[in-house]
């Protein structure tokens, strides 16, 4: 007769390892997406920042919920990438530079 106990931790660390392995295959393909970005970022074939449409379009469209309270009444500028950021920003939204204090 099997003893339940020990099934039950063969298959736990069965599902563990499956678990694993896809999680390995997923940082896999992120870490190579990344080393491709970077190698196009430095061979000049994409720009070293680029507009991020889909933060802009969530957070910065007004007529997606937004409660009106300082909705782009104070912005810095990021001086590296040219980003508008909240005034209560310390670092860049894109690129996370320090922004210049008293924004």
């Amino acid at each position: 007769m099997v003893d339940l106990g020990i099934l039950y931790v063969a298959i736990t660390g069965a599902l563990l390892l499956v678990a694993l392995g896809v999680g390995i295959r997923v940082l896999r393909d992120v870490a190579g997406e990344a080393r491709e970005r970077h190698r196009k970022r430095r061979s000049g074939e994409l720009e070293r920042y680029t507009k991020d449409e889909e933060y802009d379009r969530v957070h910065r469209d007004p007529t997606e919920g937004g409660d009106g309270d300082g909705d782009g009444a104070t912005s810095t500028p990021c001086p590296h990438c040219g980003a508008d950021n909240d005034a209560a920003f310390d670092y860049c939204r894109r690129c996370a530079s320090p922004l210049p204090p008293g924004g």
